[in-house]
């Protein structure tokens, strides 16, 4: 049997390109039917068309960058990108893949949005609490668009100071009245009046009066020192809330000058042999001019003691000695802090690691 031509009844089909509709849109692919004409003679002569236009989704951004110019330090800030589904089959968001301090909405994993429909992805930005003269921050969605599968969405701003405080940094002593606390002095840069919300510190160690109800564009803070719970907290923050619309906080790091400083404060020591004893120098320094006395050596393992101590002007030099024990399931390492017993005052902790030598 050889070839047949299909009846005059049958249709003959032929594909070819139509003109686009508008420029920069895809020319559409048009299907051609003619009844009455056998199909190779259709195929071989001049096509006929019926239309079937190529089904395929393609976003289009209206503005791809978002500038929030300056914004304040500890502020939420929000804005929106908008697209819209340009082709001929539905859009479909695969995922929305946000970035740091930035959450969205508005668009969920999955959605789809049908020929021509609109959609907006709303953001949410919330700055840190240090200012940085330029920002960026990129969203990308993954679409089922064939030629743009991944799209980006890019946030710039400049993250500025609204409030001023001084000082920049606390630094307190043991020793002094009130640790030395300075007042927190708070002042708006831009004009605009807050209250003073609270007050809180590491350990609630360093605390201050205020009126929650005074409106102003400056203000003193008056602080007080827990001179009980100082030793025990030398480093930590001053957090203050505020109702400034764009500076809802501010940060005082602090800084107490301890009774003692250990001199390393880490003990490594290298190329340990199970049983060796070796023996290592520690300096305790005395920071307030304060004559003391080291009442006793010991750590948590049993392994280091002290062995002498000499008195040099204001520190004390220990000379100790590791007993070096047997590895424990071949790990490379012992570790064990060494406690010194200051005679009627604190205990000084140092952690120290052993590395012990290769085969």
């Amino acid at each position: 049997m050889g070839c047949q031509s299909k009846p005059a009844s049958e249709k003959s089909v032929v594909v070819q390109p139509a003109q686009a509709a508008e420029p920069n849109q895809p020319a559409e692919t048009v299907v051609s039917v003619q009844a009455g004409e056998p199909a190779g003679e259709a195929l071989s002569g001049t096509p006929l068309t019926l239309d079937a236009s190529v089904l395929v989704p393609r976003i289009t951004i209206e503005e791809p960058v978002v500038d929030l110019g300056q914004i304040g330090t500890d502020t939420k800030k929000t804005g929106k990108f908008e697209f819209t589904n340009t082709g001929k089959a539905p859009l479909k968001i695969v995922q929305v893949h946000s970035c740091c301090g930035v959450t969205t909405k508005g668009v969920d994993n999955g959605q789809e949005y049908a020929p021509g429909e609109k959609g907006t992805l709303e953001f949410e930005y919330l700055t840190g609490s240090n200012p940085i003269p330029e920002i960026t921050r990129e969203l990308r969605m993954q679409t089922n668009d064939p030629d743009k599968k991944i799209v980006s969405f890019t946030i710039k701003a400049a993250v500025v100071h609204r409030v001023e405080f001084s000082p920049a940094k606390l630094k307190l002593f043991l020793q002094r009245e009130n640790a030395a606390c300075e007042d927190i002095k708070l002042r708006s840069l831009d004009g605009k009046p807050f209250s003073v919300a609270s007050v809180r510190s590491t350990a609630n160690v360093i605390s201050a009066e205020f009126d929650p109800n005074a409106v102003g564009t400056e203000f003193v803070l008056k602080l007080r020192a827990d001179m009980e719970k100082l030793p025990r907290n030398v480093r930590g923050v001053v957090s203050i809330n505020l109702t400034h619309p764009e500076c809802i906080n501010v940060r005082v790091p602090f800084d107490v000058l301890p009774e003692f400083t250990v001199n390393p404060g880490h003990l490594v020591v290298w190329n340990l042999k199970e049983g060796q004893a070796v023996q290592q120098s520690i300096q305790i320094i005395g920071n307030y001019q304060n004559d003391f006395e080291v009442e006793s050596v010991s750590s948590q393992t049993g392994a280091i003691t002290l062995l002498e101590q000499k008195k040099l002007e204001d520190r004390r030099e220990l000379r100790i000695e590791i007993k070096v024990p047997q590895r424990k399931d071949d790990t490379p390492m012992m570790t064990d802090v060494i406690e010194v017993k200051i005679k009627d005052r604190q205990t000084v902790s140092i952690p120290f690691r052993g590395i012990y030598v290769e085969g």
